[in-house]
Protein backbone atom coordinates (compact mmCIF):
# COMPACT_ATOMS: atom_id res chain seq x y z
CA UNK A 1 0.00 0.00 0.00
CA UNK A 2 1.20 3.36 -0.65
CA UNK A 3 1.85 5.47 1.97
CA UNK A 4 -0.27 8.90 2.22
CA UNK A 5 1.24 12.02 -0.23
CA UNK A 6 3.64 9.00 -1.82
CA UNK A 7 3.60 9.77 -5.42
CA UNK A 8 3.31 6.97 -8.21
CA UNK A 9 5.67 6.87 -11.31
CA UNK A 10 6.12 10.86 -11.25
CA UNK A 11 5.43 13.27 -8.70
CA UNK A 12 2.52 15.25 -9.73
CA UNK A 13 3.02 18.56 -12.00
CA UNK A 14 2.02 21.67 -11.41
CA UNK A 15 -0.96 22.40 -13.65
CA UNK A 16 -3.67 24.96 -14.69
CA UNK A 17 -6.94 23.35 -12.63
CA UNK A 18 -8.70 23.90 -15.98
CA UNK A 19 -7.26 20.88 -17.40
CA UNK A 20 -8.40 18.43 -14.88
CA UNK A 21 -10.83 16.00 -15.69
CA UNK A 22 -12.75 14.57 -12.61
CA UNK A 23 -13.94 11.33 -12.42
CA UNK A 24 -14.98 9.48 -8.70
CA UNK A 25 -15.17 5.82 -9.51
CA UNK A 26 -16.08 5.01 -5.56
CA UNK A 27 -19.77 4.39 -5.58
CA UNK A 28 -19.32 2.36 -9.08
CA UNK A 29 -17.03 0.03 -7.04
CA UNK A 30 -18.62 -0.19 -3.86
CA UNK A 31 -21.78 -1.34 -6.19
CA UNK A 32 -20.03 -3.90 -7.94
CA UNK A 33 -20.00 -1.79 -10.91
CA UNK A 34 -16.61 -2.29 -12.92
CA UNK A 35 -15.84 1.24 -13.99
CA UNK A 36 -12.30 0.22 -16.07
CA UNK A 37 -14.19 0.83 -19.59
CA UNK A 38 -15.21 4.24 -18.28
CA UNK A 39 -11.84 5.27 -17.08
CA UNK A 40 -10.30 4.36 -20.20
CA UNK A 41 -12.67 6.62 -22.34
CA UNK A 42 -12.53 9.70 -19.98
CA UNK A 43 -8.44 8.96 -20.14
CA UNK A 44 -8.25 8.55 -24.00
CA UNK A 45 -10.09 12.08 -24.44
CA UNK A 46 -8.07 13.97 -22.44
CA UNK A 47 -6.45 16.66 -24.83
CA UNK A 48 -3.07 17.26 -25.04
CA UNK A 49 -2.09 18.50 -21.38
CA UNK A 50 -5.13 17.31 -19.90
CA UNK A 51 -4.90 15.69 -16.63
CA UNK A 52 -7.44 12.65 -15.09
CA UNK A 53 -7.97 13.10 -11.44
CA UNK A 54 -9.46 9.48 -10.22
CA UNK A 55 -10.91 9.04 -7.07
CA UNK A 56 -11.24 5.58 -5.46
CA UNK A 57 -11.64 3.48 -2.80
CA UNK A 58 -8.44 1.65 -2.97
CA UNK A 59 -5.16 1.92 -4.68
CA UNK A 60 -6.20 1.00 -8.33
CA UNK A 61 -2.11 -0.05 -8.84
CA UNK A 62 -3.18 -2.53 -11.96
CA UNK A 63 -4.81 0.64 -13.65
CA UNK A 64 -1.24 2.15 -13.38
CA UNK A 65 0.10 -0.93 -15.41
CA UNK A 66 -3.08 -0.13 -17.97
CA UNK A 67 -2.63 3.44 -18.86
CA UNK A 68 1.27 3.41 -18.27
CA UNK A 69 0.92 1.21 -21.75
CA UNK A 70 -1.10 3.81 -23.10
CA UNK A 71 1.27 6.35 -22.55
CA UNK A 72 -0.02 7.81 -18.86
CA UNK A 73 2.44 8.99 -16.36
CA UNK A 74 0.75 8.79 -12.56
CA UNK A 75 0.83 10.45 -9.16
CA UNK A 76 -1.28 8.80 -6.39
CA UNK A 77 -1.82 9.66 -2.45
CA UNK A 78 -3.69 7.96 -0.02
CA UNK A 79 -6.27 9.71 2.37
CA UNK A 80 -7.47 6.67 4.25
CA UNK A 81 -7.40 3.63 4.02
CA UNK A 82 -10.60 3.59 1.58
CA UNK A 83 -9.66 7.23 0.02
CA UNK A 84 -7.41 7.66 -2.62
CA UNK A 85 -6.68 9.96 -5.45
CA UNK A 86 -4.56 9.23 -8.84
CA UNK A 87 -3.83 12.08 -11.53
CA UNK A 88 -3.14 10.68 -14.91
CA UNK A 89 -1.45 12.79 -17.54
CA UNK A 90 0.25 11.50 -21.31
CA UNK A 91 3.44 11.50 -20.64
CA UNK A 92 4.67 12.86 -24.09
CA UNK A 93 2.52 15.95 -23.25
CA UNK A 94 2.57 16.40 -19.67
CA UNK A 95 0.21 19.66 -17.97
CA UNK A 96 0.98 23.35 -18.80
CA UNK A 97 1.92 25.08 -15.61
CA UNK A 98 -1.35 26.83 -13.76
CA UNK A 99 -0.91 30.05 -15.84
CA UNK A 100 -0.42 33.26 -13.88
CA UNK A 101 -3.30 34.72 -11.87
CA UNK A 102 -5.40 37.52 -13.99
CA UNK A 103 -8.21 38.10 -11.19
CA UNK A 104 -7.92 41.01 -9.22
CA UNK A 105 -8.06 38.90 -5.88
CA UNK A 106 -5.61 36.44 -7.05
CA UNK A 107 -3.08 39.62 -8.13
CA UNK A 108 -3.42 40.60 -4.28
CA UNK A 109 -2.14 37.43 -2.96
CA UNK A 110 1.28 38.12 -1.56
CA UNK A 111 4.09 36.57 -2.65
CA UNK A 112 4.83 33.08 -1.11
CA UNK A 113 1.24 32.45 -0.31
CA UNK A 114 -0.61 29.58 -2.18
CA UNK A 115 -4.19 30.38 -3.53
CA UNK A 116 -6.32 27.01 -3.74
CA UNK A 117 -9.39 29.22 -3.64
CA UNK A 118 -9.90 28.37 -7.26
CA UNK A 119 -10.04 24.15 -6.39
CA UNK A 120 -13.48 22.70 -5.34
CA UNK A 121 -13.26 20.83 -2.41
CA UNK A 122 -11.55 18.37 -1.29
CA UNK A 123 -8.54 19.46 -3.38
CA UNK A 124 -7.96 22.46 -1.21
CA UNK A 125 -7.72 19.88 1.86
CA UNK A 126 -5.45 17.56 -0.50
CA UNK A 127 -2.87 20.11 -1.60
CA UNK A 128 -2.21 20.95 2.40
CA UNK A 129 -2.21 17.63 2.99
CA UNK A 130 0.00 17.03 0.29
CA UNK A 131 2.27 19.87 1.03
CA UNK A 132 2.72 18.94 4.76
CA UNK A 133 4.35 15.21 3.69
CA UNK A 134 7.03 16.97 1.61
CA UNK A 135 8.30 19.77 3.80
CA UNK A 136 8.55 20.52 7.37
CA UNK A 137 8.76 24.34 6.76
CA UNK A 138 5.75 26.73 7.54
CA UNK A 139 3.78 27.94 4.71
CA UNK A 140 0.80 30.30 4.29
CA UNK A 141 -2.36 29.39 1.76
CA UNK A 142 -5.27 31.02 1.03
CA UNK A 143 -8.67 28.90 1.05
CA UNK A 144 -12.41 30.23 0.17
CA UNK A 145 -13.55 29.44 3.45
CA UNK A 146 -11.75 28.40 6.89
CA UNK A 147 -12.64 24.42 7.11
CA UNK A 148 -13.55 23.53 10.33
CA UNK A 149 -11.98 20.43 9.71
CA UNK A 150 -8.44 21.09 9.04
CA UNK A 151 -7.17 21.76 12.69
CA UNK A 152 -7.84 18.20 13.85
CA UNK A 153 -6.66 16.92 10.60
CA UNK A 154 -3.13 18.97 10.65
CA UNK A 155 -3.35 18.10 14.65
CA UNK A 156 -3.27 14.01 14.11
CA UNK A 157 0.38 15.38 11.49
CA UNK A 158 1.68 17.32 14.20
CA UNK A 159 0.90 20.43 12.16
CA UNK A 160 -1.18 23.71 13.13
CA UNK A 161 -3.59 26.87 12.10
CA UNK A 162 -2.20 30.09 12.79
CA UNK A 163 -5.42 32.14 11.19
CA UNK A 164 -4.97 35.57 9.70
CA UNK A 165 -7.52 37.93 8.40
CA UNK A 166 -10.94 36.15 7.33
CA UNK A 167 -12.04 38.51 4.12
CA UNK A 168 -14.95 38.27 1.32
CA UNK A 169 -12.64 36.95 -1.06
CA UNK A 170 -11.26 34.00 1.75
CA UNK A 171 -9.29 32.93 4.57
CA UNK A 172 -5.60 33.44 4.64
CA UNK A 173 -3.80 30.57 7.02
CA UNK A 174 -0.21 30.00 7.81
CA UNK A 175 0.59 26.05 8.89
CA UNK A 176 3.04 25.98 11.26
CA UNK A 177 4.71 22.42 12.12
CA UNK A 178 4.50 21.70 16.43
CA UNK A 179 6.82 22.08 18.41
CA UNK A 180 8.56 18.87 19.58
CA UNK A 181 7.44 18.42 23.49
CA UNK A 182 10.23 18.69 26.15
Amino acid sequence: MTEPGTAGTDSLPDFDPAVLTDLDVRDDLRSGREPLARILTVAGALPAGGVLHLRTPFEPAPLFYVLSQHGFAHHTESYADDDWSSWFWRSESPPAPAAPARSLAAALVPAGVIDLRHLPPPEPLVAILARITRDDTPFEVMLPFDPPILDALLAQQGWRVERGDASADGARLRIVREAPAG
